[in-house]
């Protein structure tokens, strides 16, 4: 399945603020958040993370609002060109990232918006993984529930 399936979803008017630019750290930020999350994930009991389509960009897949987006270039009159479809996609770092945490025992659970896979091709075990929107591999019959 290509990555163009956003073209043909519903028609949804209210797609929030699309085309801001990405912002990035200097090393110095960044490193003094990471030490704030690893604080917060060795004094957590329960940690739950929620990802959304940024996760899957270095993999090639398109989020939505970004720069580059589905939506943002759907404003603009364009179309993603990409030539990465959803079998081909390969985990990012941060997908085996927290693949890493939940193995230590320092996050429980990931809550993903995403249909692309990734976070199962990662090895992240089903049981500590939900779907909000299903995903592009996994269909179910409506009538007998298989």
């Amino acid at each position: 399945m290509s990555v163009d399936y956003a073209a043909r979803l519903s028609k949804y008017d209210n797609k929030g603020t699309c085309g801001l630019p990405e912002e990035f750290d200097s090393v110095e930020k960044l490193e003094e958040k990471v030490a704030i999350l690893c604080q917060l994930l060795s004094a957590s009991k329960h940690a739950v993370v929620h990802t959304g389509a940024g996760i899957s960009t270095s993999a090639g897949i398109p989020d939505f609002r970004g720069p580059r987006g589905v939506w943002t270039l759907e404003q603009r009159g364009c179309k993603v060109e990409t030539n990465v479809c959803f079998e081909d996609a390969q985990p990012t770092l941060t997908h085996r990232a927290l693949v890493g945490l939940v193995q230590a025992g320092s996050v429980r659970h990931v809550v993903s918006q995403n249909v692309d896979g990734l976070h199962l091709k990662s090895g992240l075990p089903r049981e500590c993984l939900s779907e909000l929107h299903g995903n592009m591999f996994m269909e179910k019959c409506d009538k007998c529930g298989k």
